[in-house]
């Protein structure tokens, strides 16, 4: 009886935890969240200052920038060309378990259906016997 009163007691708390999450969201933050002020803080356009060597600086600091931007863009095109590549290998792989599966089952069942009326004629003959044999002994063997 405990055991029940301990676990009533263990969710409600559970209960509890999640009511004061929900008014209290702003404590939590998601790994991919980000705040919006600093969002719109980094892409906002700034006017150049007058100054030519503080221009060429920071012509200098964008074109580094740009830089390594394509460089990760080729280096995600070669993943992308990898990657495009296993899918083919897959696909070649799916369609040749696919074959195989087809050929198996062929296989298995045959290409020609078998002959139907000589498994029937047995099966009568063999039939015929057994009453034949029922009739004799006056035993009935049927359930």
């Amino acid at each position: 009886m405990t055991l029940i009163y301990l676990l009533i007691v263990f969710f409600t708390c559970l209960l509890m935890y999640q009511i004061i999450l929900a008014f209290y969201p702003s404590s939590v933050i998601e790994g991919m969240e980000t705040n919006d002020k600093e969002k719109e803080k980094e892409l906002q356009y700034t006017d150049y200052p007058t100054d030519p060597i503080v221009c060429c600086k920071q012509n200098s600091g964008n074109i580094e920038f740009l830089k390594g931007q394509v460089d990760t863009m080729s280096s995600n095109s070669t993943n992308i060309n990898k990657l495009q590549s296993d899918m083919t290998a897959l696909q070649q792989q799916v369609s040749d378990i696919g074959t195989q599966m087809s050929q198996l089952s062929q296989n298995m069942i045959g290409t020609q259906p078998t002959d139907m009326s000589v498994a029937n004629t047995n099966d009568l003959n063999t039939t015929d016997t057994n009453t034949d044999t029922n009739t004799d002994t006056n035993t009935d063997t049927t359930l």
